[in-house]
């Protein structure tokens, strides 16, 4: 791991990380704005809030069924990480925040 960490970047490859670089840093900004919105809190309280609840009750109906159908478990659970992801602005912040972090030790 350490090879790859020292390895040097072509300028390329700098320059996709760039980008990437400069795209998370609007969607972090816009996430940040967003969630200081009462119009987005809203839409977590009667949109994401009942989706969450709604594949919740899934996930245990299906986990409690007689004969489990795993793909529709698996659908399930990427569905629940999903709306959880829009349920939990902060944590989806911090998340980009480390990714970010990471890409600034690759362009050092």
């Amino acid at each position: 791991m350490d090879n790859f960490q020292n390895m040097e970047l072509s300028e390329d490859i700098k320059e996709q990380i760039r980008a990437k670089q400069v795209e998370i840093e609007k969607i972090l900004e816009a996430l940040e704005k967003l969630d200081k919105s009462k119009e987005w809190k809203t839409l977590q309280e009667l949109l994401f809030k009942t989706s969450v609840e709604a594949i919740e009750r899934q996930v245990k109906n299906e986990a409690l069924a007689p004969k489990i159908d795993v793909d529709k478990l698996y659908r399930l659970q990427g569905e629940y990480a999903w709306a959880r992801q829009y349920m939990d602005i902060p944590s989806f912040i911090s998340s980009l925040k480390t990714q970010l972090q990471g890409i600034k030790q690759k362009l050092k």
